[in-house]
């Protein structure tokens, strides 16, 4: 007499699955960076403040708005506040020093011990700014309320829930814009031990270019037109100007697109540059 068959048990989504086994990494490194950054509350806050050019600057094109008869370009004052509120937001939200911490793993040799690991540099990293950011984002908030309370009477940061989510979609796309390029110059330390000079250029053509100095509307035609065909004002000035209402519903679809190609670029760029700078780390022994 034979047994009989038993049914079989399906494999544990999180053990005998790739998503399972995806799920499960992420989570122990979300987890362990997380517990990581809450540590380093009071560095964030610093790191916070050392970005604050939008909201010097929110008052700056207040001050001109009042004292030019109400408005600038066709913003008031509650309009300047709101979009420079905003921008502040998207910049906080962006931050990206992956290319100083690649870079000094390179420099140092201290990513042959990472390249052993069953996964790519390339996602510690990502859940490293991920994790900060749920640190980053509560505090960032309460002082955008703040802002609001000293803002002119009647400002309105966002008009509705439709304008928070778009802002939400296109804010996770300039932050995998900012990211990408961040890291991309990282690479860079495979080939030159001043690869963070490329960074700092990029924050200071960024600081100018990106919007938080000033609305892009309020450049110079010919700048502007050079601008939009940047990833700069991608990263701060569209993803604001979603959140307060103030770009027109006709080019939220190019805005969201055009953001969609750089990720892919950036990202194609990282891939490509990994590979190839890959193979010098390992010519010279490391």
């Amino acid at each position: 007499m034979t047994a009989p068959l038993l049914p079989r048990t399906p494999a544990s989504p999180a053990r005998g699955t790739f998503a399972g086994r995806s799920f499960r990494k992420a989570r122990v490194l979300f987890d362990a960076w997380l517990a990581n950054m809450t540590a380093y509350r009071a560095e964030i806050v610093i790191w916070m403040l050392a970005g604050a050019v939008p909201l010097i600057m929110m008052a700056v094109w207040i001050g001109k708005a009042n004292a030019g008869g109400g408005t600038v370009g066709g913003l008031d004052a509650r309009a300047f506040a709101a979009y420079f509120l905003a921008a502040w937001l998207a910049q906080q939200s962006t931050v990206a020093w992956v290319a100083w911490e690649l870079s000094f793993d390179v420099r140092q040799g201290n990513l042959s011990a990472k390249l052993l690991r069953p996964l790519e540099p390339f996602w510690e990293f990502l859940m490293q700014h991920l994790t900060e950011r749920v640190v980053r984002v509560p505090l960032v908030l309460g002082l955008v309320l703040v802002g609001l309370l000293l803002a002119p009477p009647g400002t309105v940061l966002t008009p509705g829930l439709e304008a928070a989510l778009l802002f939400m979609l296109s804010i996770t796309l300039a932050f995998l814009i900012r990211f990408m390029i961040a890291y991309c110059i990282g690479i860079l330390a495979f080939w030159t031990e001043q690869s963070t000079d490329f960074d700092e250029t990029y924050y200071v053509l960024a600081t100018f270019l990106a919007g938080g100095f000033a609305p892009l509307e309020l450049f110079p035609a010919a700048v502007r037109h050079f601008v939009e065909w940047t990833p700069f004002p991608y990263i701060v000035y569209y993803p604001a100007k979603l959140l307060t209402g103030q770009l027109p519903a006709s080019d939220i679809a190019r805005v969201l697109l055009v953001q969609g190609v750089w990720v892919a670029l950036f990202a194609l760029l990282r891939h490509l540059m990994w590979r190839v700078g890959l193979k010098k780390y390992g010519a010279v022994g490391a």
